[in-house]
């Protein structure tokens, strides 16, 4: 988020008089936060404009694997014994609601065609160990009425096409998507204009307006919103020791013929991998390898990780073994200290919201998170448990 004076188009002394754009909500970051948000508050009278230093999706939304599941970034269990009981299910109900308004409003409603499919996903363990967490966790979410099953490994075998788990779980109610596809619709649902190649360098809350400067222009609003997640701390220091920007990984071979009936996680949810609709198999994860090197802003790809990624295709597909691979890239997501989104505004403006910090599940919990932060602006509710207080 920086901008050379050379390349700042609004940096001249003969600026003409009213060349600022006004309207009443300016949403900086057009991913699936800030896309989200403009749906929710389409209907509420107010003007609404999105801005990104790219297009629409380009950033960690349009990077992604694409999958809209249920939970968080861990197993059951130890979401559990980390939050409590009641707060874990609570957090897991959000995000069944968060897929189930995707596909009523967006998919259903919306008429948006992003591949949505609704088949399931599984967990599988790479241990005997993770095996027992997987049964304990799912004997507690069953306790709690969540579709969970286990499966053994000629389950595995047969509806994956795959070899060397110890078993797993089949969580029913999960989902996938294009998730370019999927953004670009809500975005176009929202009505809200969009300002693609706009790159924000400055925040100037003066009054009851902020002044918000791109390389090529000067936006004025009432209310401004950072749906800016790992690129959060390049805006506003405020963000330095809440969001984290953190690398993730992904690969894609040349189209196989279908074995994969659902998208999976291994290893504790920390690497995942699909087919596509096309055939194509995508895997991303491995961040475990190199945690120090994959914090930053920097979206090159690791040249170690892509290497593990592709062995473990390798080693567990039989039918990859010898496929090419087709793609290689990297993206920035915004991991929040404690693992929860947040929302709020800042602590010195109150006019400037925020809402970011999806620890790599922005797909599987942002449209509902935005509709907790439009309830924020428009009605003056509870945050509830996503609310930034508890970083103050």
């Amino acid at each position: 988020m920086s901008i050379s004076v050379w390349l700042d188009e609004t940096h001249t002394a003969h600026k003409p008089a009213g060349a600022d754009v006004e309207v009443d909500v300016l949403i900086i970051g057009a991913g699936i936060s800030g896309t989200s948000l403009a749906w929710w508050l389409k209907d509420s009278g107010l003007s609404i404009a999105i801005v990104d230093k790219g297009d629409i999706a380009a950033g960690a939304s349009g990077r992604n694997a694409g999958f809209i599941t249920c939970g968080s970034v861990e197993h059951y269990t130890r979401q559990v014994g980390r939050l409590g009981e009641d707060l874990a299910h609570t957090l897991w109900q959000h995000s069944q609601e968060n897929l189930a308004m995707i596909r009523d409003y967006i998919v259903a409603d919306g008429g948006v065609d992003c591949d949505f499919r609704q088949q399931g996903t599984y967990s599988l363990a790479g241990s005997e160990h993770e095996m027992r967490e997987l049964e304990e966790s799912a004997e507690m979410m069953q306790q709690r009425g969540i579709a969970v099953s286990l499966v053994d490994q000629a389950h595995i075998a047969d509806k994956l096409g795959a070899r060397g788990f110890f078993g797993g779980a089949l969580f029913h109610d999960d989902g996938e998507c294009h998730p370019v596809k999927l953004v670009r619709g809500i975005a176009q649902l929202s009505g809200a204009s969009v300002y693609s190649h706009h790159e924000v360098h400055r925040l100037e809350p003066t009054g009851d307006v902020v002044r918000v400067h791109t390389q090529r222009a000067v936006f004025r609003a009432s209310f401004v919103v950072m749906a800016t997640n790992g690129l959060s701390a390049q805006l506003h220091p405020w963000f330095a020791d809440k969001i984290y920007p953190t690398r993730g990984q992904i690969l894609v071979t040349e189209p196989v013929a279908p074995m994969m009936a659902a998208p999976c996680y291994c290893n504790h949810v920390l690497d995942y991998f699909r087919q596509l609709p096309d055939g194509r198999v995508l895997i991303g994860g491995f961040r475990q390898l190199a945690k120090e090197a994959e914090v930053g802003v920097a979206d090159t790809p690791n040249p170690e990780i892509h290497a593990a990624l592709e062995a473990f295709l390798r080693r567990h597909f039989a039918s990859l073994e010898k496929a090419r691979v087709d793609y290689r890239w990297a993206g920035i997501m915004g991991f929040s200290a404690d693992g929860q989104p947040m929302v709020g505004s800042l602590p010195q403006h109150p006019q400037v919201y925020f809402m970011g910090g999806f620890t790599g599940h922005g797909i599987g919990q942002a449209f509902r998170v935005a509709k907790v932060l439009a309830d924020v602006m428009l009605h003056g509710e509870s945050a509830g448990p996503y609310s930034a207080r508890r970083f103050i």
